[in-house]
């Protein structure tokens, strides 16, 4: 091909390295190079380099994919931040928890997959590309969701790889569509194309359907609470933190936000966010294992992150917000899903520390002033017009909620640590680090990226309007207690992981749901074993039979062959 300048190929280099370097590592599982591989915790590190330190700019390359455009603008700067953060805290956690693992060799090769996509979609600024990246993180998730191989964990990844699929036909559909009616892919053609083309609801509608089963937008959300409790818990942190957020990264790049107001759709988005924001939050209270309470407090607090797309289809300034609440979000719910595996802590003093650790993301997941949550809500409620003041007060009472579901985890917590239920995981200094990291980034990483004047009221009056939620959060918590203690069922009571999916499945079957009953997930605790009303498919139960480390290895060969082919022809 043409020679190609050395500054273009410099900036081929700088966006595509965060991506292609995951690949690249993956050849460290090779066995002679065994020795290596203590630095595959380590493959986030460009990307946050380049987070930290890259100039704003982007780079075309005709030759890539339909021609492809990779670069960094102020939205994408902040997502790499925090994805390439969580990936590294992540992995160092994963290095440790995985130590005995016969299947660890597996667990990386689909780590780095995903991490190469998580990373490769955030720099991606042409639909295609963002399409192949997020394709890549999707079904290389699958390995990590199915680690275990318990039926339950086969179980929560088929129906996490049935709505993938059905995420990406949508996607690829809109992304047809939205090129018939810009004549490009690039993100900045197709928002000012959108505007007024007659194709602009059908992209819209696909486009909330694709993205919104990533970010477990209500009532896509329903692999959430299936795959939480059987993954590894850093493939948990992840998930939930990072690739989740890609989904919304997905609404704000595609949707012609800023180009055109579209009413209705914001509309239906803010009741779908503020149905979510409440009915999660609750049925998250009845769980009785914390990751699947977990799950649906990230379904929660999706559910503000929905709204706040929905207000930004009218009001451009809420994509700012949107931002900022993704990224407190991605430090304090991966740090409470790192802390479930510390729960083995064996000392005095480091289950007080471990306790301290948790109690802090989560008092800034339910809002406390002078946490990153407040800041994140602070900046949300200023991006509202003056006559959304009943969705400004909406989202100041699912606060409670919020601390509802907390203290429901916190309180799972301090159960598990009474009875070891993650024994089989004794924490290590890699897994202290790795939680350690994430804790401190979402104490401190807000100036990063937000004002330090919005993390406290600043008036008198305020702070009661900003601890009153968190009051009643507790009062309802209170109540819950009292009832399960006093009412017969009550300990038993809770609604089934998967919630919506599990009476259409039994419907579908024409039988009715089974009743509860415990099952081992992987280490992690007992769970509800509803998932049994999922069928079973033979030819994908084959597939999942041969996801071994040898065969997942050759897969690996390939796509280091190909990133190595992509790097040659760039130059």
């Amino acid at each position: 091909m043409a020679d190609v300048p050395a500054h273009t190929l410099a900036a081929a280099l700088t966006w595509l390295a965060p991506a292609l370097l995951p690949l690249v590592m993956a050849l460290l599982l090779l066995r002679p190079l065994q020795r290596l591989r203590a630095m595959l915790p380590l493959a986030a590190l460009p990307a946050l380099a380049v987070a930290l330190f890259a100039a704003p700019g982007a780079v075309d390359l005709p030759w890539l994919f339909l021609g492809a455009r990779f670069g960094l603008d102020d939205t994408s700067r902040i997502f790499l931040l925090f994805t390439a953060a969580l990936w590294l805290a992540g992995g160092l956690h994963a290095a440790g928890y995985l130590h005995d693992d016969p299947r660890r060799r597996a667990f990386w090769l689909f780590w780095l997959a995903a991490m190469a996509g998580n990373l490769g979609l955030v720099l991606a600024l042409d639909a295609a590309s963002f399409y192949v990246f997020f394709a890549l993180m999707s079904f290389a998730s699958y390995g990590l969701v199915v680690h275990a191989r318990t039926p339950e964990a086969l179980l929560a990844g088929r129906v996490y790889l049935a709505l993938v699929v059905i995420g990406e036909l949508a996607l690829f559909a809109a992304i047809a569509l939205a090129w018939q009616a810009a004549g490009s892919l690039r993100f900045d053609a197709i928002a000012a194309a959108l505007a007024g083309s007659p194709l602009r609801d059908a992209v819209v509608a696909l486009t909330l359907v694709g993205f919104g089963i990533k970010v477990g937008a209500l009532p896509l959300h329903v692999w959430l609470p299936l795959a939480h409790p059987v993954a590894p818990t850093p493939a948990s942190a992840v998930l939930s933190g990072a690739m989740i957020k890609a989904g919304l990264l997905g609404w704000l790049r595609l949707l012609p936000l800023g180009a055109v107001a579209l009413p209705s759709w914001g509309e239906a988005l803010i009741a779908l966010g503020l149905t979510a924001a409440f009915a999660a939050a609750l049925v998250g209270a009845t769980q009785r294992q914390a990751k699947a309470a977990l799950a649906y407090s990230s379904i929660s607090q999706m559910g503000f992150v929905t709204v706040a797309v929905g207000v930004a289809l009218a009001v451009p300034a809420a994509v700012a917000a949107a931002t900022l609440y993704a990224f407190h979000h991605a430090f304090a719910k991966a740090a409470l899903f790192l802390g479930v595996s510390l729960a083995g802590a064996a000392s005095p003093r480091a289950r007080a520390l471990w306790m301290l650790g948790v109690a802090l993301p989560a008092l800034a997941l339910a809002g406390a002033p002078l946490t990153s949550g407040y800041a994140a809500k602070a900046v949300l409620k200023a991006a509202l017009p003056a006559d959304f003041a009943g969705l400004a007060a909406a989202l100041t009472l699912a606060a409670a909620g919020t601390t509802l579901v907390m203290l429901r985890v916190v309180w799972l917590l301090r159960q598990d640590a009474k009875g070891g239920a993650h024994a089989a995981h004794a924490p290590n200094m890699a897994m202290w680090a790795g939680w350690g990291l994430l804790v401190l980034l979402s104490l401190l990483g807000w100036p990063a990226v937000g004002r330090i004047a919005d993390l406290g009221p600043t008036r008198a009056d305020a702070w009661l309007g900003a601890t009153w939620p968190l009051l009643l959060g507790a009062a309802l918590a209170a109540l819950a207690a009292a009832w399960r203690r006093h009412t017969a069922g009550g300990r038993e009571f809770t609604v089934p992981p998967g919630d919506l999916l599990v009476p259409l499945l039994a419907l579908a079957r024409g039988r009715p749901p089974p009743a509860p009953a415990a099952a081992a997930h992987a280490g992690h605790g007992p769970e509800e074993g509803v998932q049994a009303v999922v069928p079973s498919w033979p030819a994908l139960g084959r597939a999942e039979a041969a996801l071994s480390a040898r065969g997942g290895l050759a897969l690996a060969a390939i796509g280091v062959a190909l990133a190595l082919l992509l790097m040659a022809m760039a130059g």
